[in-house]
């Protein structure tokens, strides 16, 4: 079992605990991208096209993800038990990983449009959406969800989402419409958010059924898509599904201005801690993603 510490108590030096932790899997993390691509990459013969742009792409973006970190570390709470933890927890580390593989997945995604690779790449991104369901078995199985933990899920989850679905849109794969729908519903998901912080002050990490069914199906989706490098599956059965996955995502922007406007209306729980993010614990048990 992980250290933990209630909150009340060293604060301080959990928190500095707590940043070497999350540093120290970063910085291993952006090691690990770079082996993976380059276990792409070198066999395949781009190494040399893409390795730079990738290598400032993924540190950047690593960069900018300890940065938020900063700005979320009094989030790493787990609840009901109200302990901060004192380093990343094993769920954590998998939602991170998840997160981390962006950039890997982004340039490994614009080479295979010049560089065959179907079966490997199929086998990435089916690796990278397993991860979605594993994070949240291994939370529960511990028993350290954490405040941050649904937050991070929910972002990775979408911000793999959208660099999956420009690029399949760059290669045809998925049409003009369904593109715009997806953007829509990840734009409107960020402008709610910060209406909310910008009222509140504070913001309620929340995982709604329809949150939850929209990424599953349009992961399902997308790992059906990818059939159509190695099956032969009639066209029309990808435009079925992409309408009915369509239809998932239009009502869960209906869903998604409803929660917002009941989140505007809804009272501040107390105490509010020392975060950003209020408990899903207190008062209000619905949950949004």
């Amino acid at each position: 079992m992980l250290a933990e510490r209630p909150i009340q108590e060293g604060s301080s030096k959990t928190s500095s605990s707590l940043t070497r932790s999350f540093l120290t899997i970063l910085v291993l993390y952006l090691a690990i991208q770079g082996a993976l691509f380059s276990a792409y990459a070198i066999p395949l013969g781009f190494f040399g096209v893409y390795f730079w742009r990738f290598a400032l792409t993924s540190t950047a973006f690593h960069a900018t993800t300890f940065a938020l970190y900063l700005l979320f570390k009094n989030d790493f709470v787990i609840e009901p038990s109200g302990v901060v933890l004192e380093r990343v927890n094993r769920a954590n580390k998998i939602t991170l990983f998840r997160i981390s593989t962006l950039p890997t997945i982004l340039f490994v995604l614009l080479a295979s449009k010049d560089y065959p690779m179907r079966f490997e790449l199929v086998a990435l991104v089916a690796i990278v959406f397993a991860t979605d369901f594993l994070d949240g078995y291994v939370s529960r199985r511990d028993k350290e969800t954490t405040r941050i933990g649904k937050m991070m899920d929910s972002a990775g989850d979408y911000s793999l989402l959208f660099v999956i679905s420009v690029v399949f849109h760059y290669y045809r794969i998925i049409p003009t419409w369904f593109l715009w729908l997806l953007v829509f519903r990840l734009a409107g998901q960020g402008v709610m958010v910060l209406a909310v912080l910008a009222v509140k002050k504070r913001i309620t990490p929340r995982t709604s059924f329809l949150g939850k069914v929209t990424v599953a199906a349009t992961m399902v989706l997308y790992a059906f898509e990818l059939l159509r490098f190695v099956a032969d599956i009639p066209p029309v059965t990808y435009e079925v599904l992409e309408y009915i996955v369509g239809a998932i995502i239009a009502v869960s922007v209906v869903d998604k201005v409803l929660l917002m406007v009941r989140d505007l209306q809804s009272k501040l729980p107390e105490p509010p801690g020392t975060g950003r993010l209020n408990s899903t614990l207190s008062g209000d048990k619905h949950v949004d993603d």
